[in-house]
């Protein structure tokens, strides 16, 4: 994998950034290997030619020429390894190592291994309320209380209900802090995995293991007291946010849930609308190499240190996490993102992020621009609206220009604590108390006033729902589905969104500051079917490819005697299709090249 320069444009400091130093923790280091990996394996599966124990001596060696201190050090995907020295540091003083290490002439490449945000607003209790009426964001765009901004999840379902489909199943990701247990969130939630490696920021006694149980993201006063350095200054005392649960909650709960009500899901048989919870935040946040690795497993590509093959892979991953600055640099961390996307892509697999929400208070206004991973080529970057189609006030913006970002770009109905009255989410999650303990789970229903976290979900719902109908999509082509169908900005009495300064408040999207259009559920089913409908092989049954496989083939795309299978571990060979493209573009630059040396050779004799 070379991290070489982007061509995409340089990301734009956030304002807060000063202000809020950013944690990491260690660096990612990839060291040189004498082998060349093979171009048909997946860059994120490969492994290093020589030994774990030679690995380690040569970072050791590498490390000590640099002045590179540290105590802890294991394999992660790309053949690369994590080193860090037991506690956090801020960013700058991680990059200032990372620079340091990057000149050793037996290292690739370093990238620094930052922690990362959830893109929540501000939670508080209410009582409980199980009643459709207020769970305003999944309602038609005509009823009471509801506006242009929303997806219209409930248009969706009547046509449905109305449609002669053939239903395919198809797996969400939730790349979050975890799930709670509860009889609303269980009747469509999978096994899932826990991918918080550091046992200190983990709480539940350990790191990488089979269980997403959120024990609660928490840091008491006395914690902090008594090892600050362990935590750093950017994360000090807080209660559980219980975000994952709260994500999970816009999803999973059946149509028949006694508590929590409906969700965008809910349409849909628990057979065949899935979530899989992927754990990756804990206290302060969620670590860069944590993430990627979640991100892989999530979507069955086997990594170095991976454990077992998920045996659900997913098609959408929404992840609702996101650090400073954009995914659209030459840095090191950007690219390992933007591979990380790519493999990810080659599998068939659609990521969703919210775009994120300024510098998260209560009161801020959103930066220009999309966090990453949102600003990645090729992922569905979501920011919020009011129900009136308007940008909420702490929404980074996203842009429509697929051509001048890279990644896709919608909007859709985020709620805003600014608004008046006060647009709520009923995120219907039952997250009990937000004590320090992060305890026992109580019937408490938890309302969240805002959030781009609670954007990105409702995308990938809609994505689900297009996939259960069209199951052999490719990215592209579901990418592409959900923005041709995405409703037209409305012009509100909120002045035009002007991306001149850094950052920007509460105002009229245009397509560049809000996206292509705002999603539409309705429309995006009603494509899907007529696309089947046009092009039946579109119905076939997706089956995800190889590790190995260079890219994803749709079924309609396939020759009836190729095939490919979702089983297996890493290696092995990629499918017949792959492997004739790539020995087409083998042959294709051996005769280009023997044609430029012919050329060269005929003009010396002249």
């Amino acid at each position: 994998m070379a991290l070489g320069a982007s061509a995409w444009a340089q990301p734009v400091t956030a304002p807060g950034d000063a202000a809020r130093p950013r944690l990491a923790l260690g660096l990612i280091v990839k060291l040189k290997d004498a082998q060349t990996s093979s171009v048909v394996r997946l860059p994120a599966s490969v492994r290093p030619s020589d030994s774990a124990q030679a690995q380690r001596m040569r970072m050791a060696a590498a490390a000590n020429r640099k002045r590179v201190s540290f105590l802890v050090q294991k394999p992660t995907a790309f053949g690369a390894q994590v080193i860090h020295q037991g506690r956090y540091t801020t960013v700058a003083e991680a990059e200032a190592e990372a620079a340091r290490l990057r000149l050793d002439p037996d290292v690739e490449w370093v990238a620094v291994n930052q922690m990362e945000r959830p893109a929540a607003g501000v939670s508080f209790p209410a009582s409980p309320a199980t009643a459709y009426a207020s769970h305003v964001w999944m309602q038609r765009r005509g009823d009471v209380g509801s506006g242009p901004g929303v997806a219209g999840f409930r248009t969706a379902w009547d046509r449905l209900n109305g449609a002669s489909v053939t239903l395919s199943p198809v797996v969400v990701a939730v790349l979050d802090t975890g799930k709670l247990s509860h009889a609303d969130l269980d009747g469509r939630t999978l096994s899932g995995y826990d991918f918080v490696s550091e046992v200190e920021f983990a709480r539940d006694g350990n790191g990488l293991d089979a269980d997403p149980t959120d024990p609660g993201d928490y840091l008491t006063a006395t914690e902090y007291n008594i090892n600050p350095s362990l935590y750093g200054s950017d994360c000090t005392a807080h209660d559980s946010s219980w975000h994952g649960t709260a994500v999970m909650s816009m999803l999973t709960p059946l149509a028949t849930s006694s508590v929590m009500g409906p969700a965008a899901l809910s349409m849909l048989p628990a057979n065949i609308a899935r979530v899989l919870p992927v754990r990756i935040g804990g206290t302060c946040g969620a670590l860069v190499s944590d993430i990627i690795e979640g991100m892989l497993w999530a979507a069955g590509v086997d990594y170095q240190g991976s454990p077992a093959r998920n045996p659900n892979p997913a098609r959408v991953i929404n992840i609702s996490f996101g650090g400073s600055g954009n995914c659209q640099s030459s840095g090191s961390g950007d690219t390992l993102y933007r591979n990380t996307v790519s493999t990810l892509r080659t599998k068939g697999a659609l990521v969703v992020a919210s775009a994120g929400n300024g510098d998260g208070s209560a009161t801020a206004q959103g930066y220009v621009g999309a966090t990453r991973p949102a600003s990645c080529p090729g992922v569905m970057a979501v920011t919020s609206l009011r129900y009136d189609g308007s940008k909420a006030e702490y929404a980074n913006t996203v842009d429509g220009r697929f051509s001048a970002s890279g990644y896709y770009g919608l909007s859709v109905a985020g709620g805003d604590a600014s608004a008046s009255p006060n647009q709520t989410l009923n995120l219907l999650s039952d997250i009990g108390p937000t004590t320090a303990q992060g305890i026992a789970l109580e019937s408490n229903i938890g309302y969240v006033s805002e959030g781009t976290s609670f954007a990105a979900p409702q995308v990938a719902a809609v994505a689900a729902l297009v996939l259960t109908v069209a199951p052999a999509l490719s990215v592209d082509d579901l990418a592409n589905l959900l923005l041709d169908s995405a409703s037209p900005h409305t012009t509100t009495a909120a002045p035009a969104c002007s991306l001149a300064g850094a950052t920007v408040g509460h105002c009229s999207c245009t397509t560049a500051a809000c996206g292509r259009g705002v999603l539409d559920a309705d429309a995006a089913l009603s494509a899907a079917i007529t696309m089947v409908g046009l092009v039946p092989t579109l119905a076939n049954t997706f089956s995800s490819p190889e590790v190995s496989a260079t890219y994803f083939v749709p079924n309609r795309l396939r020759t009836s005697s190729s095939s490919s299978s979702g089983g297996g571990g890493g290696g092995g060979a990629a499918d017949e299709l792959s492997l004739l493209a790539l020995l087409a573009a083998v042959l294709g630059l051996a005769w280009w090249r023997w044609r430029a040396e012919a050329s060269v050779l005929r003009s010396g004799r002249r």
